[in-house]
């Protein structure tokens, strides 16, 4: 003799708009974007015949210098890994800085970090000079860095105003999308 068992369903509603919902929902918990935090050092030299940086123009009849409003520079530092400038050079930081503020302190910084296997991260921001820690934001990237977004931290770590060479250290910290 068979028995009869009764199931109970349990209903849902069946509106296209919960079910997209419910959608997204597990889409964006499935690929939750993980943060990745690298640390380089700019070897940075602003005078003599090997300068990494270099003032290009200015306004007529001022200084050529990273407080006088209007002055653009031209970049090339070497990447390091290490603080050492005879570490392993991992890539170069190219980009522009135009001292951006009437007062002289901040500097609008449009950098590529630039790196040897191709990649590249794209930095900009405001700069503000006479702050131990600067912040900047990364806008986008190439290569292994591709749709990088996030932001950096640049200190300075060493700085030799007789010759006007300085390490910075650069921590970025950044979501791959």
């Amino acid at each position: 003799m068979a028995s009869s068992r009764s199931i109970k369903l349990i209903s849902l509603p069946s509106s296209p708009l919960l079910v997209l919902a419910l959608m997204l929902i597990s889409l964006a918990m499935a690929q939750r974007p993980t943060e990745t935090i690298t640390e380089f050092y700019l070897q940075d030299l602003a005078s003599g015949s090997n300068a990494t940086v270099q003032a290009i123009t200015g306004i007529r009849n001022r200084p050529l210098s990273f407080t006088s409003f209007g002055t653009i520079f031209a970049l090339d530092d070497p990447i390091t890994v290490t603080p050492d400038p005879r570490s392993t050079e991992i890539g170069r930081a190219q980009g522009i800085m135009v001292a951006s503020s009437l007062s002289g302190s901040n500097v609008h910084v449009s950098l590529s970090f630039a790196f040897g296997n191709g990649s590249s991260l794209e930095v900009q921001g405001t700069s503000r000079q006479f702050e131990r820690y600067k912040e900047l934001a990364v806008v986008s990237g190439t290569g292994t860095f591709r749709y990088a977004r996030g932001y950096a931290t640049l200190e300075s770590i060493y700085y030799d105003n007789r010759t006007s060479y300085s390490i910075i250290r650069c921590t970025t910290r950044i979501i791959l999308s």
